[in-house]
């Protein structure tokens, strides 16, 4: 199969990354999420603004988007690095949506989704990862680093085959890279403490 077949066909998989769940999530609430909190359209920004019941709504969606992506080009092409491919594209739809029609957000929510349809022990790895350094910092944005730094790590230990551990890799970077202002603020000392709260903003 010639590069630009193989890129067309990983289109619609990045344009599956890129549907905005939490922009529609808030939409249903009458709430535009890219003016209120930090303008992230991810899990976290909804529950702050709106609510925990719709940043729940918003992480099983971007989560499902991961799984369901992943799991049809698995059928699609009967080759692990086609599934691998479909899941690096549909998070950099996720994290890199084509702008203004379609918003961007963090991708760790799609990058759960994608692992754990591609090597479920390696998303067990980022789950408790992530809750161990949530439990004790109360930080999403730095129990969700340690997740994604996590899960590279964890395709090794498990002696994962080496076209898989380079994925989850290349997906735990850009979901890091993603973080940047947010290692910025935790390095200063100014990166919040998450609160969830129904906001009266309507």
């Amino acid at each position: 199969m010639s590069t630009i077949l193989i890129l067309a066909a990983l289109v619609p998989f990045y344009l599956l990354g890129a549907f905005p769940t939490g922009v529609l999530v808030a939409k249903s609430y009458k709430v535009d999420i890219t003016a209120h909190g930090s303008g992230n359209v991810g899990a976290t920004n909804v529950a702050r603004v709106i609510g925990k019941k719709a940043g729940i709504v918003t992480l099983l969606g971007d989560v499902l988007k991961g799984v369901v992506g992943v799991v049809v080009a698995g059928l699609i092409v009967h080759n692990n690095w086609f599934a691998e491919a479909a899941g690096i594209a549909l998070v950099l739809g996720h994290c890199f949506s084509v702008p203004p029609i379609l918003k961007g957000g963090k991708g760790v929510a799609t990058a759960l989704g994608v692992t754990l349809a591609l090597h479920p022990w390696s998303a067990a790895v980022a789950v408790g990862s992530f809750a161990l350094v949530f439990a004790t910092s109360r930080i999403v944005s730095l129990a969700s680093i340690s997740a994604s730094l996590m899960v590279p790590l964890g395709g090794f230990l498990l002696n994962l085959q080496e076209a898989t551990t380079i994925a989850l890799a290349t997906i735990g970077l850009i979901v890091v890279a993603r973080h940047q202002e947010n290692i910025r603020r935790l390095i200063e000392g100014r990166e919040p403490r998450f609160e969830s709260k129904r906001s009266s903003v309507s």
